[in-house]
């Protein structure tokens, strides 16, 4: 979690900024895209962890890197709720599970795909399927847009979501 910095904290910080960028080879383009860069990431870091804490929810297994801004699981007490994502061009944040079919279950994936599909679609959630030698994944997510990202539209997405990651397990009998 982001945590507040003191006065002396972010003078210190400040100070440490202005150094690595003046050792730093960078045109001033680049500089200020990433300090641009960096003050997103804090503002929606911050955003995100007080929503999530006040729809009673936890956060676990934080990553960033080149690709995500932010990325974690979302638990509520030990339960699995899917991961909310958001990378560092995109314009706001996915909210997204995963199913993985076993092949044994292939057929019963076949016969029901375009119910799902439709089911989610309706829904506002995007499906994607992908398949390895050993299983059948479908990736469902929902894109909340940064500016309208709150509580309300948070918990609406993610509830929407797990209907539709419930319906498909129902219908592909997999858990």
């Amino acid at each position: 979690m982001v945590r507040q910095l003191r006065n002396s904290d972010s003078d210190s910080l400040r100070d440490r900024l202005f150094t690595v960028l003046n050792n730093n080879k960078v045109s001033a383009d680049k500089a200020i895209k990433a300090l641009s860069q960096c003050e997103t990431y804090i503002r929606n870091r911050i955003m995100l962890e007080t929503i999530v804490k006040e729809c009673g929810l936890k956060l676990s297994l934080f990553i960033a890197n080149d690709e995500l801004e932010l990325y974690y699981n979302l638990k509520r007490g030990r339960h699995d709720m899917g991961y909310i994502s958001k990378g560092w061009e995109d314009p706001g944040f996915r909210i997204g599970d995963i199913i993985e079919i076993p092949k044994n279950k292939l057929d019963s994936f076949k016969a029901n795909v375009y119910n799902i599909l439709r089911f989610c679609a309706t829904n506002g959630i995007g499906m994607t399927v992908s398949e390895t030698k050993d299983a059948v994944t479908i990736h469902m997510d929902g894109v909340i847009y940064s500016e309208g990202f709150n509580k309300d539209t948070f918990m609406k997405t993610l509830e929407t979501l797990n209907e539709c990651v419930e319906k498909a397990e129902s219908l592909l009998a997999v858990e």
